[in-house]
């Protein structure tokens, strides 16, 4: 890890000044054959702190380090492109050893061909995506590996909207060197759509497929099959903001000695006003989160909500709660220093959608935490400070600080009240 950070830094100063001389938005260009090609690159250090994971059910205090390091090249010719990312992530001083995202040698991130025509596309092969506001289908940038698919994706643009056609597989990370695979016995496939712009906001639906072996729930572990459908409404005007989110699930889980049917759901929203003339362009907002949980153990129904792969940072950059059986409030502050630096101050006090389910915790896919099942409803308050300065033109930094008070769902489970502390540092060429 120290010859990757010792490498990058003498790369530095030369890769920026190609940029400059080179004229282009990030990276290099340079004129091949009867195409271009683009060389871009990017870096991402994290310290990360807890004390102590997991709420401290099967977790002590822990702190470490993560890199990731990306490399790509582009080139486009007429009505097509190529891409190729290859990638390199590592971890220092974790616990036991790297977790299933945080370490891998020398791999393919993405590897597509896309075809852009005036109304229509295609792209296929490996590749990142990311709809909506990320609450179901997200890159997973908070992990040290984000999140790719194999598959392809097929768009469609009209003055109405937009309509994008998935079939799509997740990437399986691995440690050793050009050896990630799909995910065998899964699949994501569907149809994404969303309206045009206009000043009552826009509108997006889709319908996903979702399947996956080995899923785990309070209620029972096997094979997954899920149908998700869901609509959002979301817009600006003027001083108003707004993100709302409805889901229906069905499907089944095949566990070792019966079936369950699958029928989950959720409601979502962020609403915010922003006072642009006053100083600091105070925004003041307000999460609510539902997510259904499952009501009964014995009735051979699954009610606990997936939200299949959503942006791990959804609640706060602690990423310590997933959005399966909860019920979130969150008010926000978000102050504007300048149009560099920015802070987001919140408090998120979160219950269990039923007593009888457990309590949720990520990575993605979900992981009940265990002893939380039944009991006590309340699992505890979340504070959150979270700033972002965008120190140059190539460097990013964030610095993310929760403190989370243990409410009586955690201490039935053995948990207790939690510190998160985070520095990221960020460079895009």
């Amino acid at each position: 890890m120290l010859r990757v950070l010792i490498l990058a830094a003498l790369m530095l100063p030369a890769l920026a000044q190609a940029r400059a001389q080179a004229g282009c938005e990030a990276g290099h260009c340079t004129a091949l054959g009867q195409g271009d090609l683009q060389w871009d690159a990017s870096l991402r250090l994290r310290g990360m702190y807890f004390d102590s994971t997991r709420f401290g059910i099967g977790g002590s205090e822990d702190g470490y380090g993560l890199l990731r390091a990306l490399g790509s090249a582009t080139y486009r010719r007429d009505d097509w492109q190529a891409r190729v990312q290859l990638g390199v992530h590592a971890e220092q001083g974790r616990a036991g050893g790297p977790g299933g995202t945080d370490q891998g040698a020398l791999d393919v991130q993405q590897a597509y061909w896309r075809w852009q025509g005036q109304q229509a596309w295609l792209q296929l092969g490996r590749q990142e995506a990311s709809y909506g506001s990320s609450r179901l289908l997200s890159v997973r940038d908070g992990p040290n590996i984000r999140l790719a698919f194999d598959g392809l994706r097929l768009g469609w643009r009209a003055a109405a909207g937009t309509l994008d056609l998935l079939a799509l597989r997740a990437v399986d990370n691995r440690p050793g060197a050009f050896d990630d695979r799909s995910e065998p016995g899964a699949h994501l496939w569907g149809a994404y759509a969303t309206s045009a712009a206009r000043r009552s906001g826009q509108w997006d639906a889709y319908l996903l497929d979702y399947r996956r072996d080995g899923a785990r729930f309070a209620d029972g572990n096997g094979r997954e099959r899920r149908q998700t459908l869901g609509t959002r409404w979301f817009g600006q005007r003027d001083a108003l903001d707004w993100n709302v989110e409805a889901v229906v699930q069905r499907g089944h889980l095949d566990a070792a000695t019966r079936q369950l049917d699958i029928r989950a759901w959720t409601l979502a929203s962020d609403t915010g006003w922003r006072w642009q003339q006053a100083p600091l362009q105070p925004r003041l907002g307000v999460k609510l989160d539902i997510a259904s949980g499952d009501r009964d153990a014995g009735d051979r129904r699954l009610q606990t909500f997936n939200a299949l792969y959503p942006k791990s940072s959804y609640f706060s950059e602690a990423s310590l709660l997933a959005p399966a059986n909860l019920v979130d409030l969150q008010p926000t502050l978000d102050l504007q220093f300048n149009e560099r630096l920015g802070t987001q101050l919140g408090v998120q006090l979160a219950w269990k959608q039923q007593r009888s389910d457990a309590v949720y915790t990520t990575p993605a896919p979900l992981l009940p935490l265990p002893g939380s099942t039944g009991g006590a409803r309340r699992i505890g308050t979340q504070y959150k400070a979270e700033t972002r300065w965008q120190a140059s033109e190539d460097w990013l930094w964030q610095w993310q600080l929760a403190w989370v008070d243990a409410g009586p769902a955690l201490r039935q489970a053995g948990g207790r009240d939690t510190l998160f502390a985070s520095i990221v540092g960020a460079w895009q060429w």
